[in-house]
């Protein structure tokens, strides 16, 4: 085992905190939608943890894990109920993307053929040893946070390296950072770590620019160009409990409200009514998990103009998962996924003349309201 080498130490940077709150229009008023994650209602129990690849989501919690593909349910596996976190790394096998969750001991599982969850502790070389935490380093490398150790594993080979208590682990772009007594840990390809004071720090994460983003229960900083930690807002009280990196997104919880900060521009919603312990959860789109007392939520900014993933997920991917998925999942007996917004896209001729005009489609005992026929005739006549 090695020890990670600490070079350097910086202080905060820019702590004159006027210029930097609500009151003082320093920030700009954002709207926010919420997204339908899951139109059935299907029982998921109290969720501890959530991860997404986009169309497929793991959602933990006491129950087990409910895995749903494009909003319908295509698996419960209720063999591990204390889950405490979910992940997106690169898979032991060279996979680019792997969703995994950490239960209350430490164990690491994987998500196997949208199914069930396999325990891999051992693929990573980590048997015996409690996983506090996961991040992809790079496309290459994750790191695993352990108790006093950060194991770093790259092409089937695992090296550890000492360092102080952390109680976080974030990554990106070559870069790993965590949260330290009262400081920001910052290290990089080559292991070599540089601290950052900050007293009562909460959380990190490296942004989608490459910048360390660090927060306390107060105030929310941001890396500069000299390598310091700048103050970008300050929420004038003890209310920031939130912080994920999601797509291009910098987001936060403050108090009942959310926010995103784009490098030092903040903005924040205004009657958003998120729960005050809200913890924050990252989607490889844009959006933001909201978990609290049990409940998940799922947010996006509003759009002035819908994207066609953000208009088939909130005008058809319900209908979908009512009506469709049963065959027209991926490898579905169809043939035909239509699990995506580009799947309809591309069967969109198909779709307007056998769901729209002769309405042989969907089959018998799948049936849709005149409500679902004209949303999706909307959508084929491209009016979304």
């Amino acid at each position: 085992m090695r020890s990670l080498l600490l070079v350097a130490a910086f202080a905060v940077a820019g702590c004159g905190a006027a210029p930097h709150t609500r009151a003082a229009g320093a920030v700009a008023p954002l709207a926010v939608r919420s997204v339908e994650w899951n139109p059935s209602r299907a029982p998921v129990g109290a969720v501890t943890a959530v991860a997404d690849t986009g169309s497929v989501v793991a959602v933990l919690g006491d129950a087990g894990a409910t895995i749903l593909s494009s909003g319908a349910v295509v698996a419960t596996d209720r063999s591990v109920t204390d889950w405490v976190d979910a992940r997106i790394i690169r898979g032991a096998d060279g996979a680019p993307r792997w969703i995994v969750g950490i239960d209350g001991k430490g164990r690491l599982y994987y998500l196997r053929g949208l199914s069930s969850f396999e325990d891999v502790s051992q693929r990573f070389g980590l048997e015996g040893r409690a996983v506090r935490g996961a991040a992809m380093l790079d496309p290459k490398r994750v790191g695993f946070l352990l108790d006093g150790e950060i194991a770093v594993a790259q092409a089937g080979r695992v090296v550890r390296f000492a360092v102080p208590p952390l109680s976080t682990l974030s990554g990106a772009a070559g870069i790993g950072a965590g949260v330290a007594p009262d400081a920001v840990l910052v290290f990089d390809e080559k292991m070599t770590a540089h601290a950052f004071a900050l007293p009562g720090v909460t959380r990190v994460v490296l942004g989608p620019d490459g910048r360390v983003y660090a927060t306390t229960r107060r105030a929310l900083y941001a890396s500069g160009e000299h390598g310091d930690l700048q103050l970008v807002y300050d929420a004038n009280g003890e209310a920031l409990h939130g912080l994920a990196v999601s797509g291009e997104h910098v987001w936060f919880a403050d108090g009942s409200e959310l926010g995103v900060v784009d490098g030092d521009h903040v903005a924040e919603t205004t009657g958003a009514r998120v729960p005050p312990d809200a913890r924050l959860a990252p989607s490889p789109g844009g959006d933001v998990w909201v978990l609290a007392g049990g409940a998940l939520q799922r947010f996006a900014r509003s759009e002035a103009e819908p994207t066609l993933a953000s208009a088939w997920s909130s005008q058809l991917a319900p209908i979908f998962a009512r009506a469709c998925s049963r065959c027209h999942l991926p490898n579905g007996v169809s043939g035909t996924d239509l699990s995506t917004a580009e799947g309809w896209q591309s069967e969109r001729a198909e779709i307007a003349d056998r769901v729209v005009k002769s309405r042989t489609m969907p089959p018998e005992g799948h049936p849709l309201s005149d409500a679902d026929r004209a949303a999706i005739r909307s959508w084929v006549e491209g009016k979304r």
